[in-house]
């Protein structure tokens, strides 16, 4: 927008306060630009602030104070100021643009998206407010508005290779993969050091399953910045996913690099894998409920090196059962005071730092116990019922990377219902749960009753078998010994592997694979001639 005009008195250019000069208000804010441009964020925040302390009423100084605080990560603060700017100039579709951003990483997108299409009416040639509507659908799911927007970014900027790449991620999901690497090339060739439009490509590829092609393009990512921790993390899952943990494991470290994983103010030195006899040892859970429940086992052989102490924070939900569980453990919820920890390490990193890999690592058949008060609640409940008791699970969080992928729909166990033999029970939890529905009466929703872990750790114990895709659940039944059929899709998590039907993992697991991509009716046939199987065996005791 044109300015307002006046002249303002900006921070001197140099330690001598005689160097100080007037410049106008327009010069002063194109200095504090490049200064931003340049990461000379203190120095571009003193410029906006004279401005604004002179002239209150000037949008875009404002403005330019709420992009120096986004920048800074006081997204709260940015927010306000954004705000603040479109009040004062509420014709401005930039401003209306990067408040859609702010609001969409504040977790707010009804209001980004809003702010977004505000942008995009106020000025449709705006290429980055269409860029920034298209992020803000594809978080809420709505692919093909998603393309749209790409689209129309790129229709009015066509060597803009961050909207190349948006559009390759949209077309993934949309299942349109060969389109998807035409963009992603796009991209890449337009910025051929666009490190993350490789990992994209290349995760795209791992999805089809096309791992030499998906290795190729990490491989390439890494090149092109040795740093990205998404490229790193991405071919350390995918060289373990094929069995190569002596590469996989010591690389999967850059997880605790990535901007998801939370690492502030950690009490004590890292812990690099040396002697901690006598030591206080602070272990925190940095990923999903899933991960936890299956790292846990790694406490016990920490405890084999004496330490003086360990602490552990987990999610509150986990709390009650890992207290339960491990007796040795401080469990917390959050991080202690850094005089009492001299050591501290995430939870998945033990058994690098212990000295033997995840794939090596066989669990004891039962490594937690569930409530006993529990388990008797629900065996009690359960009575009532001789058939063969089997739990159902079919999704996870759908926050989730790759749930679109591991969930499936409820109405694909129909099948299983019609088995003679089995009484089937819903432990879906979370905004799938209602599905059960879906299954009418063949199934008893259990959802109210396992509204936490403990609950379900209780129910899990209770039943003869849990059927799940993999999700945290899945965890919790290996954890507690409970049989579990778990089911993967075509190229799954990495610690699945590719081609076993058990794992070493957990001992009373069984694997059923994807034979194809999102085949979830030929898993559900494998499981069924199983499961008619086991139910027969049931009938027979």
């Amino acid at each position: 927008m044109a300015e307002t005009g006046g002249r303002v008195q900006p921070q001197s250019a140099g330690p001598d306060a005689r160097q100080k000069r007037w410049m106008s208000v327009e010069d002063a804010l194109k200095l504090a630009r490049e200064m931003l441009q340049a990461g000379r964020l203190d120095a571009a925040e003193k410029i906006a602030q004279d401005v604004a302390e002179a002239r209150a009423n000037n949008a875009d100084a404002v403005h330019l104070l709420g992009v120096i605080a986004y920048r800074r990560n006081k997204l709260e603060r940015a927010i306000k100021l954004v705000e603040r700017a479109i009040e004062l100039a509420p014709g401005a579709a930039s401003f209306h643009a990067n408040l859609a951003e702010m609001y969409r990483l504040r977790g707010r997108p009804e209001l980004g998206l809003a702010a977004g299409e505000r942008a995009v009416s106020l000025d449709p040639s705006n290429v980055q407010a269409w860029n920034n509507l298209g992020i803000i659908q594809f978080d809420r799911g709505d692919f093909a508005r998603s393309e749209i927007c790409y689209r129309k970014a790129i229709a009015g900027q066509e060597d803009f290779a961050h909207a190349w790449n948006n559009l390759g991620n949209v077309l993934v999901r949309l299942d349109r993969e060969e389109e998807a690497h035409e963009a992603f090339a796009r991209a890449i060739s337009l910025l051929p050091s666009y490190s993350e439009a490789m990992v994209n490509d290349g995760l795209s590829f791992r999805e089809e399953g096309r791992l030499d092609l998906a290795e190729e393009r990490l491989r390439q990512a890494i090149q092109a910045n040795p740093n990205n921790a998404n490229a790193r993390v991405s071919l350390a899952m995918l060289r373990m996913l094929q069995g190569d943990i002596r590469y996989g494991l010591p690389e999967y470290e850059w997880r605790l690099a990535l901007p998801e994983i939370h690492r502030a103010n950690l009490p004590g030195q890292p812990w690099r894998g040396e002697q901690i006899e006598g030591k206080r040892v602070f272990v925190y859970a940095e990923q999903g409920l899933g991960d936890v429940l299956h790292y846990l086992r790694f406490l016990r052989p920490l405890s084999m090196r004496r330490p003086a102490s360990i602490v552990l924070q987990v999610q509150p939900g986990l709390q009650r059962l890992a207290e339960l569980n491990f007796p040795f453990v401080n469990v917390v919820r959050n991080a202690p005071a850094a005089e009492t920890i001299d050591v501290h390490c995430a939870l998945m990193s033990l058994p690098l730092l212990l000295g033997f890999p995840v794939a090596t690592a066989e669990a004891p058949a039962a490594y937690i116990s569930a409530p006993a008060d529990q388990v008797a609640e629900f065996r009690e409940k359960f009575a009532a019922y001789p058939e063969l008791k089997v739990g159902l699970v079919w999704a996870g969080n759908a926050s989730h990377k790759y749930d679109h992928n591991r969930s499936m729909s409820a109405e694909y166990l129909l099948p299983l219902l019609k088995l003679p033999g089995c009484r089937f029970f819903s432990l879906q939890i979370g905004s799938k749960a209602a599905d059960a529905q879906l299954l009418k009466e063949g199934v008893i929703d259990l959802s109210k009753d396992v509204s936490n872990m403990m609950a379900t750790a209780g129910a899990i114990a209770a039943l003869d078998l849990v059927i799940a895709v993999d999700t945290s659940l899945a965890h919790l039944a290996g954890a507690l010994g409970t049989p579990v059929w778990t089911l993967l899709s075509y190229v799954p998590d990495w610690r699945w592997g590719l081609a076993e039907e058990t794992t070493r993992l957990y001992r009373s697991m069984r694997l059923f694979r994807q034979p194809h991509r999102r085949d979830w009716p030929a898993v559900i046939a494998a499981v069924s001639d199983a499961l008619a199987e086991k139910a027969a065996a049931h009938s027979r005791v």
